[in-house]
């Protein structure tokens, strides 16, 4: 890890790009939420959804990573919605020791949904940034997220 004396003055907390992070991601819930609960979801549920209405089938282990929550989390979730009958869990074809996550029909049209709500979330943000800049934020994210990933807290 770099020296931390050598870095820019930590600014206040309004103005850090982890706490900015995490207002945009509340405020994205507080938007989302009236739709949520017409669903039964929130908004970790709802992107769950759509990243098996976008990659398909996948075993628990691919959601936590695409998601990067820990597994037990991802694994209530996975629950929560097959109870509510939004997905289904099936033998891996592979592998019959993995089980795979896959939408029903009710569950696609959810997660249809909450895509077009993300659509408008997406818009919102496209419209506050500005499409010359709306890249470069990705990009920046995205290197953001890398090195996080990369990132480990030193351990007492």
């Amino acid at each position: 890890m770099s020296d931390a004396k050598t870095r820019l003055p930590l600014p206040p907390l309004m103005d850090r790009i982890s706490f900015l992070t995490h207002r945009l991601n509340a405020l994205m819930a507080r938007a989302c939420n009236p739709y949520f609960q017409v669903w039964g979801v929130d908004l970790i549920m709802s992107r769950m959804m759509v990243v098996l209405l976008e990659h398909g089938s996948l075993p628990a282990g691919e959601i936590v990573r695409i998601m990067a929550l820990p597994q037990s989390t991802i694994s209530h979730q996975i629950k929560r919605l097959e109870k509510l009958g939004y997905i289904q869990r099936e033998q891996g074809k592979d592998d019959s020791r993995v089980r795979v996550a896959s939408l029903t029909d009710r569950g696609r049209e959810v997660a249809e949904e909450a895509n077009l709500l993300s659509r408008q979330v997406v818009g919102v943000l496209l419209d506050s940034i500005g499409e010359d800049d709306m890249e470069t934020v990705r990009a920046a994210l995205k290197r953001a997220d890398t090195a996080l990933q990369a990132f480990r807290f030193k351990q007492d």
